[in-house]
């Protein structure tokens, strides 16, 4: 690689992939902009190496850089160059050959390969906190690269992708309505024993009743807007009314003495899945507003859970599969207030209407 005079330059370090030489640069934030200047969204799909950007996702991940400025960790971009560029090493010792300077031609094109959501939600966060500026993010970088190098890359890195469990994430996560929900499981034996902390898809062996993520959901629903400034207090709130559920679940019960497990219910009644969980958080939002509502989750011992129960048909069970939507989480609700002989709200009302026209008839 022959030395260049003028460019980009960036503190890089030098590394061998493939028996090719690739650099990981430490670039600037307030650089980016000025580096990635080529739009390939505009070509043909045959001619980029990278697919089309989705604009919905950037307004999410700009506001996790803005409302996590203290914390927020990204993973290195990736990007190709198609032009000149030299490294210039520190000195001449082993470790020295391989840190050092990387310079980039001036005339010389530089794609993000990797990263493209990342880096526009960056541009736009520095528009609302310019002092993002002077921090950096990682770059790795393979030089000399043609447009079917960059479609391989591309393709390559993209080849094995594994998305993280949203249970996992929700567990790990540190957000006031996150921390809330681990506090409710965690800080319960019972719960302990029924919440799967790190699988939102439970396998049939599993023990569990149902995943963290269900629970985290059906707890949001429940409490309405849960902040950093009220989700401590809003932990006994939360306990109270799952454990007055719990208690009123014979099933559930079965579970945490270790009389049964998870595995049993599933496939035979409705309140061992998401929908079901999630419907009766919506109904708690409504029930603790009233002053009797643990008295009414009472009549939770008497409702018939089975999937044969033909008042599930419809709502909650299609073609004989659990389903999980919205308007099933709705219709499913709509049914429990029934058994419990709790009025429907206007909305409940008309939604009920339809549901019976269009599965019973006038």
């Amino acid at each position: 690689m022959s030395e260049l005079v003028s460019g980009i330059s960036f503190p890089a370090i030098k590394g061998i992939q493939a028996g090719q030489e690739y650099y990981i640069a430490m670039c600037p934030l307030k650089r980016l902009s000025k580096i990635f200047t080529f739009d390939e969204s505009q070509l043909p799909v045959e001619q980029r190496a990278q697919r089309i950007i989705n604009e919905d996702r950037i307004p999410d991940i700009a506001h996790y850089i803005l409302d996590s400025r203290d914390k927020y960790v990204f993973s290195a971009l990736t990007a190709c160059i198609t032009g000149e560029s030299s490294f210039t090493p520190i000195g001449d010792s082993k470790h020295e050959q391989k840190i050092g300077s990387l310079t980039i031609d001036e005339e010389a094109d530089i794609f993000i390969t990797d990263g493209q959501h990342r880096n526009a939600a960056i541009q736009r966060a520095l528009k609302e906190d310019p002092s993002l500026g002077e921090e950096s993010i990682s770059v790795v970088i393979f030089s000399n690269k043609s447009l079917e190098d960059r479609q391989r890359i591309f393709k390559d890195l993209n080849l094995y992708p594994v998305k993280s469990d949203s249970s996992l994430s929700i567990t790990y996560d540190d957000s006031p309505d996150a921390m809330l929900s681990k506090s409710v499981v965690l800080q319960s034996d019972q719960f302990s024993k029924l919440i799967h902390m790190e699988k939102s898809n439970l396998g049939t062996r599993s023990r569990k009743l149902v995943s963290h993520s269900a629970l985290h959901k059906a707890t949001k629903e429940l409490l309405g807007k849960i902040t950093k400034d009220n989700y401590q207090e809003l932990i006994p709130v939360a306990s109270k009314f799952w454990h007055t559920v719990l208690s009123n679940m014979p099933a559930w019960v079965m579970i945490c003495e270790d009389k049964a497990s998870g595995r049993e219910f599933r496939d035979e009644t409705i309140h061992a899945h998401a929908v079901t969980i999630r419907a009766i958080g919506q109904l708690g939002a409504q029930l603790l507003k009233q002053e009797n509502w643990e008295k009414t989750l009472e009549g939770l011992r008497s409702i018939n859970w089975s999937r044969k129960n033909k008042d599930w048909q419809g709502r909650c069970i299609i073609n004989k599969s659990m389903r999980n939507s919205g308007g099933a989480i709705e219709l499913t609700r709509i049914q429990i207030k029934k058994y419990l002989s709790l009025p429907l709200n206007e909305r409940e009302t008309k939604t009920e209407q339809s549901f019976t026209e269009a599965h019973y008839g006038n």
